[in-house]
């Protein structure tokens, strides 16, 4: 029998959109669910979706993907003094 958590991890499926550091959730019937922005951090949700799922989601999210703002901000000091 799967408990609570293991249900989460299968009801929900994680796309890269695109070279524009999107992710998108997807639930078990492939409906949006959300659109994570991995250059903000942001989760723009789409669909109600239960507050303990949501949090569990977003911890997940930000863990297999971390925001990359200080790896832009690095390349656009080194831009600034080349020019």
């Amino acid at each position: 029998m799967a408990t609570k958590h293991d249900q989460t991890e299968h009801n929900f499926n994680f796309h890269r959109q695109g070279n524009n550091r999107r992710v998108i959730v997807l639930n078990n019937l492939s409906y949006t669910m959300a659109e994570y922005d991995q250059l903000t951090g942001l989760t723009r949700w789409h669909r109600v979706v239960p507050a303990a799922q949501r949090d569990k989601i977003q911890t997940w999210l930000l863990s297999q993907y971390p925001v990359i703002v200080e790896a832009l901000a690095v390349s656009a000091k080194k831009r600034k003094h080349a020019a």
